[in-house]
């Protein structure tokens, strides 16, 4: 014990340090102090990093498709309330710039509104109670009916990692599905047969 002690202090002496009382401790306080900054600096490159990520997520969610096209496999409304060219108020509140926005009616076709979850396949991320897609847009497992609770794959490329998407119908709302052309109140890009919109969700402008 007495020799490994002798070692101690004649290691301590060649470096220049003393074993008087106040230098050591303050030789661990400098050292912890700086563990201590390292670790701080990681906690806020995480934080950065797990800022960055959701700030691309939300990106990645409003990635809409700007210039739609119209459906060719989809019969057309026979008695819409807001004919093809009518100009109504949005009320619907799907994406921001939309509330309150102006906007003509690009196109009206008998289908169901199927409000969906499914899976991005660009991020993996869930993406809860999408509204909307049609019939034409969805595809059950053979001999399944589009119902609530009916698992689909997506057709539908309205966004981002949606086309091919895995998911389910968790709502069914009465047709007809409308289509239309408006610009965001935020003064965003304005979107071409934006898809899609329920009769409740405008109104006559």
């Amino acid at each position: 014990m007495m020799k490994h002690k002798l070692i101690t202090v004649a290691a301590l002496a060649s470096l220049g340090l003393s074993t008087a009382t106040g230098i050591i401790p303050t030789v661990n306080a400098a050292s912890n102090q700086q563990m201590s900054s390292k670790k701080m600096d990681h906690k806020s490159d995480d934080m950065n990093m797990d800022m960055n990520d959701q700030n691309m997520d939300k990106g990645m969610k409003m990635e809409m498709d700007h210039n739609g096209k119209l459906p060719t496999d989809l019969k057309k409304a026979s008695h819409p309330k807001y004919k093809v060219g009518s100009t109504v108020k949005l009320t619907a509140n799907h994406m921001p710039g939309m509330k309150g926005a102006k906007a003509t009616v690009a196109g009206v076709y008998d289908s169901p509104l199927y409000v969906i979850d499914f899976k991005d396949t660009k991020t993996n991320k869930e993406v809860k109670n999408h509204k909307y897609v049609v019939k034409s847009e969805l595809k059950a497992d053979k001999g399944h009916k589009l119902a609530k609770g009916t698992k689909v794959t997506i057709k539908a490329d309205h966004m981002a990692g949606m086309k091919g998407a895995k998911g389910k119908i968790v709502k069914v709302c009465d047709g007809p599905a409308y289509a239309v052309n408006f610009t965001p109140t935020n003064g965003g890009e304005k979107y071409t047969n934006h898809k899609w919109l329920s009769q409740s969700e405008m109104k006559k402008d």
